[in-house]
């Protein structure tokens, strides 16, 4: 009898011990996944203010270039390059463009797609 009395509370104490482990286990779980929550909101949060200064920054600019009494702005050479492009290599898609303008030149040289190169005047 005192063997049956010892083994019953053994398992008594054993089972306590899960039944706890287990809560423990799922309280756990609970507060990581609340942590884990409240930190995807606060990136959020974050996110949205920070996206709303960056709109409020944007600002409209214009550049004009003089030289020796010619004046021509940064978008209209931006377009030259652009059409002397299409005219040189038709069929060619246009993925990006660096141009250089030389006033003293009078010309806009251009390349594109890093490969392509080409000029034209101002």
């Amino acid at each position: 009898m005192a063997k049956t009395a010892t083994t019953s509370t053994t398992k008594a104490t054993t089972a306590k011990k899960t039944t706890t482990a287990k809560k423990a286990a799922t309280v756990k779980k609970t507060t990581a996944a609340k942590k884990a929550t409240t930190a995807k909101k606060a990136t959020t949060k974050t996110t949205k203010t920070a996206s709303s200064r960056a709109r409020k920054k944007a600002v409209a600019s214009t550049t004009v270039i003089q030289f020796q009494g010619l004046e021509f702005s940064e978008s209209d050479c931006l377009k030259k390059a652009k059409a002397g492009f299409r005219k040189h290599y038709r069929g060619i898609e246009l993925k990006d463009l660096k141009i250089y303008i030389k006033p003293e030149e009078r010309k806009i040289y251009y390349v594109g797609n890093g490969d392509r190169v080409g000029s034209v005047d101002l």
